[in-house]
C-alpha cells in the first residue's frame, strides 16, 4: 500500500489539547504546533549549551546561578503535568538534564570552591520550593493539561532573563558570560515559544483567550524589545572594551 508508513504516523502529535482536538482541526494546525514545539526545545537546549560554553571559557557567569532554580522547577514539574506520552516526558527530562549540566559547569567555573556547597544547597531548595509552588498554583488555577499556568509562569520567567541580560551588559560594561550565540538561540527560542501559543490563539481563540490579553501582549512585548536591543548593546560594550584594551583575547 502506498504511503503505508505515513498513514501509521497520522494523528500522532505533541501535547494535543483535548479541547482543540474536539473541534476536529486540520492536520496543518498540529504540524505547525509540533514544529514550533520541537524548534523551541532545540533552541533552548542550544542556548544552555552556549551558556555553559561561555561560562567555562570566561570563568564568569552573567547573573546569579540561583535563578536556574526557577526554570529547573518549571521543567521538572511540567514534565509530568503536561505530557501524555513517554516521548514527551523524555524530551522534558532531557531539557532538565541540560539545565543540570549548565549548573554544574557554572558552579565549577564561576564560583570559588568554598561557595559551591552553599550555592548548590540554595539551588536544590529553590527547585523543591518551586515545584511545590507550581503544584499549588495549578490547584488554585486548574486548566486543561495545566497549559494556562504553564504559559503565564513561562512568560514571567523569561522576562527577567531577557531584561536582566540586557541590564547586566549596560551596568557591568562587560561581555564575559555573554555571547551572540546565546542571544540568537535565546531570542529565537522566545519567538518560537510565543509563536506556539499565538498560533493556538489565532486558530482557536475560544480555547486560548488569555494568550491575547493585554497583560500577555505587554509582558511579551517588553521581553522581545529587550531581546531586540541586546545585540546592539553587546556590540557597543564589546567595542568599548576593545578600545580600552579589556576585551576578550582573539580566538576566545
Amino acid at each position: 500500500m502506498s504511503f503505508e508508513l505515513s498513514h501509521t504516523l497520522a494523528g500522532h502529535h505533541l501535547i494535543v489539547q483535548p479541547s482543540d482536538a474536539a473541534l476536529n482541526p486540520p492536520e496543518a494546525y498540529f504540524y505547525v504546533q509540533d514544529g514550533l514545539m520541537i524548534a523551541c526545545g532545540v533552541l533552548y537546549a542550544l542556548c544552555y549549551f552556549f551558556y555553559a560554553l561561555r561560562t567555562y571559557k570566561d570563568k564568569h557567569l552573567a547573573g546569579p546561578i540561583e535563578h536556574m532554580a526557577t526554570t529547573m522547577a518549571y521543567e521538572l514539574y511540567y514534565a509530568f503535568a503536561t505530557t501524555s506520552t513517554p516521548l514527551e516526558l523524555a524530551c522534558f527530562i532531557l531539557w532538565f538534564l541540560f539545565d543540570i549540566a549548565f549548573v554544574g559547569v557554572a558552579l565549577y567555573s564561576a564560583y570559588p570552591a568554598h561557595r559551591r556547597s552553599l550555592v548548590l544547597l540554595r539551588l536544590v531548595l529553590g527547585v523543591g520550593a518551586g515545584v511545590v509552588f507550581l503544584h499549588y498554583l495549578c490547584l488554585l488555577y486548574p486548566s486543561e493539561r495545566e497549559q494556562c499556568t504553564a504559559f503565564w509562569v513561562g512568560v514571567l520567567l523569561q522576562l527577567p532573563i531577557s531584561v536582566g541580560s540586557l541590564y547586566l551588559l549596560i551596568v557591568e560594561r562587560d561581555v564575559r558570560g555573554h555571547s551572540l550565540e546565546i542571544w540568537v538561540t535565546r531570542c529565537l527560542g522566545c519567538w518560537t515559544a510565543y509563536g506556539l501559543f499565538f498560533w493556538r490563539y489565532w486558530n482557536v481563540p475560544e480555547n486560548w483567550g488569555y494568550v491575547g490579553s493585554g497583560w500577555s501582549v505587554g509582558l511579551i512585548g517588553v521581553t522581545l524589545a529587550a531581546e531586540g536591543v541586546y545585540p546592539w548593546v553587546y556590540v557597543w560594550v564589546w567595542m568599548s572594551r576593545q578600545r580600552r584594551g579589556g576585551g576578550r583575547r582573539k580566538g576566545e
